[in-house]
């Protein structure tokens, strides 16, 4: 295999003066074009998976699977256009929107914000014109829902925590959705199904997006290569669905060094891997299916990480 070079940026580093505050998604074009002109092969990108709430940080990540609905472009979406556009925000949100794009640093919590209330003008718009009428673009996004097997356990989980709960984590919900009882599932599938089917519209959008953007780099002579985060957060998607998967008594850290005197705790639940075994570590299978999907190459982070815990 002929040797590569390539350059490590985060996704959020590369924004053009029209993002709404960092770099987003169709970002990548313009900044691998300039990568295969200054002869990079291969662009890496951080984990662009959805944070955990109260972080920033996608190394302690909701989601396996999902990528972070802050990276989405609006300017770039059918539906924000057909709600209005960035006329149809507040003037407050207009105004926002104007100091984020000319801040020096991402600043994510306002911008969150507002991406989702741009986010829900958007989906209302989907909502009256593609899903009610049953046009093709609705049946798209129900096929993108059918082919995607972990996105069904994320748009509930997401519904749940933040509609229903608060922000509440999966440990402090009522006992029967703590252990996804089927018929608890069943109740809450039909209470938050709008909520649930604006997670799956956030992903398909998402994964529109990518898709768009990589055939671009593709053709460019660009290889896309992602970073597989080492763990998720125990307040996660994945841990809720999979919890046999994860020793909850324990938590991933570092022992002490030479730069830190007392060791790390980075709060991550630990493998429980003879229970992965025994299930064919689907789980990870299912991850590296997901990578195949988005990238190129990918790196697993911290594989002395999955060595030292496997032992």
């Amino acid at each position: 295999m002929p040797r590569q070079a390539g350059v490590l940026v985060p996704l959020f580093s590369i924004r053009s003066p029209t993002a709404w505050g960092l770099g987003e998604i169709p970002d990548l074009v313009p900044f691998a074009r300039w990568a295969a002109g200054a002869g990079f092969s291969v662009v890496q990108v951080l984990p662009v998976n959805e944070v955990s709430r109260g972080q920033d940080s996608p190394y302690g990540a909701l989601s396996a699977f999902a990528l972070d609905p802050v990276y989405r472009a609006l300017d770039a979406m059918e539906d924000f256009a057909a709600a209005g556009g960035r006329e149809a925000l507040t003037a407050e949100d207009q105004a926002l929107l104007s100091r984020l794009q000319a801040a020096p640093r991402v600043y994510w919590h306002p911008l969150r914000q507002l991406k989702d209330r741009a986010l829900q003008l958007a989906f209302r718009a989907f909502i009256d014109r593609e899903w009610t009428r049953r046009t093709g673009r609705a049946e798209a996004l129900a096929a993108f829902a059918r082919e995607h097997e972990w996105l069904e356990d994320y748009a509930l989980f997401a519904s749940l925590h933040d509609d229903r709960f608060g922000g509440t984590p999966w440990t402090g919900w009522p006992e029967a959705l703590r252990r996804r009882d089927p018929a608890a599932l069943g109740a809450a599938r039909v209470e938050l199904r709008e909520r649930i089917l604006y997670r799956e519209w956030l992903q398909w959008q998402a994964d529109l997006q990518w898709h768009a953007a990589r055939r671009v780099l593709s053709g460019a002579g660009v290889a896309l290569m992602g970073d597989l985060p080492f763990m998720v957060a125990g307040d996660s998607a994945d841990v809720w669905a999979r919890t046999s998967d994860f020793r909850l008594d324990a938590r991933a850290g570092a022992p002490p060094d030479a730069f830190s005197a007392t060791g790390q705790d980075w709060g991550l639940p630990v493998y429980r891997w003879d229970e992965m075994e025994r299930n064919g570590h689907a789980w990870i299978a299912e991850r590296g299916r997901r990578a195949g999907e988005l990238y190129d190459l990918y790196r697993v982070d911290h594989g002395g990480g999955f060595y030292r815990s496997y032992l």
